[in-house]
C-alpha cells in the first residue's frame, strides 16, 4: 500500500533492542496493543483533543485499529502480503488466547482499516480540492480516513446516516490520525526493520475461507486419520510455502491471459482462415479457464477477466456468420456443450485437481482425498465422473479402494459420522444401504 501520509518526515525512534523472530515480535506487539499505557497506542488522541463519550469510543477503536493495521501493512512492505496474511493470523489467534473471542474483533477491525484504507487512496486530488475565497484548498486524505470512519463504523453515532452533522469530530480525527501515524512510526518503523519472517516461527494459523489448490490439499491432509500419519502433520511454514505456490498459479494465469489478449487486439483484420484462427483463441481461452479452476483460490476476477475475452472472440465470431442461422445455431450448442461439460468436471475442487496435469493430489492420496470432501462435494465429483465415460474405471477404482480404507480405519477403532452417508453417494445410491 502505498500511502501518501506515510512519508511524514521521520521523527527520533525510541531506541530499544526488538526481537528477530516473528513470534516473539507480534506477541510483543499484542501486548503493546492490548496493555495499558503503551505507545503508540496510547497516544492515539492528539495533544489538545477532545472527544464526547458517545464519539471518543469509536475514535479510539479505529484510531488504534488503523495504528495495528499501519504495523501489518510496512511488513508487507518488507515480507510480502502472504506473510503478512499469516503474521496477522496468528497475531489473532494470540489475542483469542489472551482474551477469548477478541481476536475475531481485531480482524474484523483490521478488515475494516483496510477497506477504509482503499477507498482512500482512490480519492483524486480533484476530489480532494475545492475553492475557498478564490483559493484552491486541497483536504488532507487524514479527512477521508476521519469521515469513512465515523460515517462507516457501526458503532459510530453517525452510522448510517450520510446527511447528519459530524459536528467538527471529523477535522478533530483527522488530526488525531495524523498524530497517530506519526507515533506509530516511529515505534514501528525500527521494530519490522528487526523482524525477519520465517513461517517455521509461528505456531498456529488460520484456513483461507477460499483456499488455493495446494492450502486445500493440505486441509485435507491435517490431522486426517484418512491419511498416514506421516502425511496428517501439517505445518505454518507448509501453509505458507502453499500459499505461495497457489498465488503463483493464478499470476501465471494472468500474465498468459494478458499475452493472449494482447496478440487478439493487435490484429488489424481476420485472416482467410478466420473460423481455425478463433477457434484456437477460444481453446486457448478454455485451458486458462479450467487452469484457474484447478488453481481455485480468491480467482473470481481472473475468471470474469477470462469470460469477458471470450464474449470478445464470440463476437466477433457471430459478425462473421450474423446471416447464417444455421451457423449461429452450431455455435451456440458447442458453447453449450462446453458449459456443461465445464460444469461437470470442475465444479468440484477434487474431480479439477484430479485432471489436472502434475495434480497436487499424489496417486495414493486420491481416494482420501475424495472421501474428505463434503458429502455435497462428493455428489458433484460422482455425477462428474459418471459423466465423462474415460473416468468410469477410475469411479470404480475409488469405489473398491474407499470401501477397503473405511473398513480397515473403522476396524482400528476410528469413527467418521457421515462416512455412511459418503460411501452411499460413491456408490450411486444416496439415501440407500450400500451394497
Amino acid at each position: 500500500m502505498d500511502w501518501r501520509f506515510w512519508k511524514t518526515e521521520k521523527r527520533p525512534e525510541e531506541a530499544r533492542n526488538w526481537p528477530s523472530d516473528t513470534h516473539e515480535s507480534i506477541r510483543q506487539l499484542l501486548g503493546m496493543y492490548q496493555g495499558a499505557g503503551a505507545p503508540p497506542f496510547a497516544r492515539w488522541a492528539a495533544p489538545g483533543i477532545a472527544f464526547a463519550p458517545e464519539v471518543e469510543a469509536t475514535a479510539q477503536n479505529v484510531v488504534k485499529g488503523y495504528q495495528l493495521a499501519l504495523w501489518f501493512w510496512l511488513f508487507a512492505e518488507k515480507h510480502g502480503t502472504i506473510a503478512a496474511r499469516m503474521t496477522r493470523e496468528s497475531f489473532c489467534l494470540l489475542a483469542d488466547a489472551a482474551q477469548p473471542s477478541s481476536g475475531d474483533a481485531i480482524d474484523e477491525l483490521l478488515d475494516f482499516e483496510n477497506r477504509l484504507a482503499h477507498s482512500v487512496e482512490a480519492i483524486s486530488a480533484e476530489q480532494r480540492t475545492y475553492r475557498q475565497e478564490g483559493l484552491s484548498v486541497e483536504l488532507p486524505m487524514e479527512f477521508f480516513l476521519a469521515t469513512g470512519a465515523l460515517r462507516l463504523r457501526p458503532d459510530s453515532p453517525y452510522a448510517g446516516n450520510a446527511d447528519v452533522s459530524l459536528q467538527g469530530n471529523d477535522y478533530k480525527l483527522a488530526d488525531c490520525f495524523r498524530h497517530a501515524t506519526e507515533e506509530a512510526l516511529a515505534v514501528f518503523r525500527p521494530m519490522i526493520e528487526a523482524v525477519e519472517f520465517d513461517a517455521k516461527s509461528l505456531p498456529n494459523w488460520k484456513w483461507s475461507s477460499r483456499p488455493g489448490a495446494a492450502e486445500r490439499h493440505l486441509q485435507r491432509r491435517h490431522s486426517n486419520p484418512l491419511f498416514p500419519l506421516h502425511r496428517q502433520m501439517v505445518t505454518a511454514h507448509d501453509v505458507h510455502e502453499a500459499r505461495l505456490a497457489d498465488n503463483q498459479a493464478l499470476q501465471d494465469i494472468r500474465n498468459e491471459l494478458n499475452e493472449v489478449s494482447r496478440a487478439f487486439f493487435e490484429k488489424p483484420a481476420l485472416p482467410l482462415n478466420w473460423q481455425s484462427y478463433l477457434e484456437n483463441y477460444l481453446d486457448h481461452l478454455d485451458r486458462l479457464d479450467e487452469r484457474r479452476l484447478v488453481a481455485a483460490g480468491q480467482n473470481a476476477s481472473l475468471g470474469d477477466a477470462i469470460a469477458a475475452l471470450r464474449a470478445d472472440v464470440l463476437a466477433t465470431w457471430r459478425a462473421e456468420i450474423q446471416k447464417n442461422r444455421h451457423s449461429l445455431a452450431t455455435l451456440d450448442q458447442d458453447e453449450a456443450r462446453k458449459a456443461q461439460r465445464r460444469a461437470l468436471l470442475f465444479g468440484c475442487d477434487w474431480t479439477a485437481q484430479l485432471l489436472s496435469h502434475g495434480s497436487l493430489i499424489p496417486p495414493e492420496e486420491v481416494v482420501p482425498a475424495l472421501l474428505s470432501e463434503s458429502p455435497a462435494e462428493l455428489e458433484k465429483a460422482v455425477t462428474g465422473l459418471q459423466a465423462e465415460p474415460r473416468l468410469h474405471e477410475t469411479l470404480a477404482h475409488c469405489r473398491a479402494v474407499a470401501h477397503r480404507l473405511v473398513s480397515e480405519l473403522r476396524a482400528a477403532g476410528h469413527n467418521f459420522p457421515d462416512m455412511t452417508d459418503k460411501l452411499r453417494i460413491l456408490d450411486g445410491t444416496p439415501g440407500q444401504p450400500p451394497a
